[in-house]
């Protein structure tokens, strides 16, 4: 990657940014650096997730095991970079990366956060830093620096709906185990 300081990134390019600013708690990140590393994140996660699944339907345990295994490892290994990226996203709107303990308020903090998450960053300078809002990447601007072209929307969306389809079978399957359980285990779990 060249310098990607000025750039709206792909998703390859935002989720290699932030891994490998995995300790990097100043600073700021857009909107579209944080959502792209995100991305990449529930795409891994939710991938492995829907890997065991099929391999719970199929009998293959032993294996689904393993991939549970190899999930649990992946989610340890994104801690890290996702709280940076999030301090520095928080850093972008003007808020204290500490703002991201709001999360953990019961059902309310999950959306007076994603209102944050959301929001636009400051203009111009801030008490984090510069503004972080990057020229998008075009035909032109790829060739000479050799990073990928910056996402459409409709690129955007379909990898928006993809992470959703994946999550909401990895949340029915939760659903799906919960009232197997409470109805066949009578009474002992």
């Amino acid at each position: 990657m060249a310098s990607v300081n000025v750039y709206d990134l792909n998703y390859t390019d935002a989720f290699v940014l932030g891994i490998k600013s995995y300790a990097n708690f100043k600073g700021r990140a857009s909107r579209s650096e944080y959502w792209r590393f995100m991305a990449g994140m529930m795409m891994i996660q939710g991938t492995l997730e829907v890997v065991a699944i099929l391999c719970k339907g199929v009998g293959l345990y032993n294996f689904e095991s393993i991939i549970d295994t190899i999930t649990l490892l992946v989610t340890l290994f994104f801690v890290l970079p996702n709280i940076a990226i999030t301090t520095r996203r928080m850093h972008d709107i003007g808020r204290s990366g500490w703002t991201q303990l709001i999360s953990f308020i019961p059902i309310i903090g999950f959306f007076i956060f994603l209102t944050y998450e959301l929001k636009r960053g400051d203009e111009g300078e801030n008490g984090y830093g510069e503004r972080t809002a990057y020229i998008p990447i075009t035909a032109s601007v790829s060739e000479s620096t050799g990073l990928e072209e910056t996402p459409s929307r409709k690129q955007d969306w379909i990898m928006g709906i993809t992470i959703f389809i994946l999550q909401s079978i990895v949340f029915g399957d939760t659903i799906g185990d919960i009232l197997w359980y409470g109805i066949n285990a009578n009474g002992y779990i």
